[in-house]
C-alpha cells in the first residue's frame, strides 16, 4: 500500500511540474494576445510591422529595455502598452551614447510616437510604468514603418 502510494507520488510531480508549465505559458500567450489589441488600437493601417515582438514582464524597480535600428530617411511609428490599469506608462528613446532623443513625459504620456531620422540609428527604447505601488504586469511595443 505504501509502495502504490510513492509510485502515486513519484509520477504525479512530474506530471504536475509539466502542467504547471505549459499552463503558465497559456497565460503569458494571452497576455501577449491582450497587449496586442491594446496597442493596434494606436498602429494605423498604413503603418508595416518590423516584425518584432518587444514583449517584457515588469519587474520592481527595472526598467525594461528593447535595442533596435531605424534606417535613415523611413518614416516610424512606436506604440507602448501595458496591461496595467493603475499607473502611467513612460517610455524614452535614446541613442547608444544615452543621449535622450524622445521621451512621453514631454507629450502628455502619449501612447504613440511617429518620427523620421535623416541616417540610420541603433536606439534603446526604455519603459517603466510609475505608480504608487509595484503591480506585476507587461509592457509591449509595436514598430511600424511607413512604405
Amino acid at each position: 500500500m505504501l509502495i502504490m502510494k510513492y509510485i502515486r507520488l513519484k509520477y504525479f510531480i512530474p506530471v504536475y511540474f509539466i502542467l504547471l508549465f505549459f499552463l503558465s505559458g497559456k497565460q503569458v500567450s494571452a497576455q501577449v494576445e491582450q497587449l496586442q489589441n491594446i496597442c493596434s488600437l494606436y498602429f494605423s493601417p498604413e503603418y508595416i510591422s518590423d516584425g518584432q515582438e518587444y514583449f517584457a514582464q515588469l519587474k520592481p524597480d527595472l526598467k525594461v529595455e528593447f535595442r533596435t535600428t531605424f534606417f535613415g530617411e523611413n518614416t516610424y511609428r512606436i506604440v507602448a502598452c501595458t496591461n496595467l490599469r493603475k499607473g502611467e506608462l513612460i517610455y524614452s528613446v535614446y541613442d547608444t551614447e544615452k543621449n535622450l532623443l524622445f521621451s512621453n513625459l514631454n507629450y502628455e504620456l502619449s501612447p504613440y510616437w511617429d518620427f523620421r531620422f535623416s541616417s540610420t540609428i541603433t536606439c534603446i527604447i526604455q519603459v517603466d510604468v510609475r505608480s504608487s505601488k509595484f503591480q506585476p504586469g507587461y509592457v509591449m511595443l509595436l514598430i511600424g514603418y511607413k512604405p
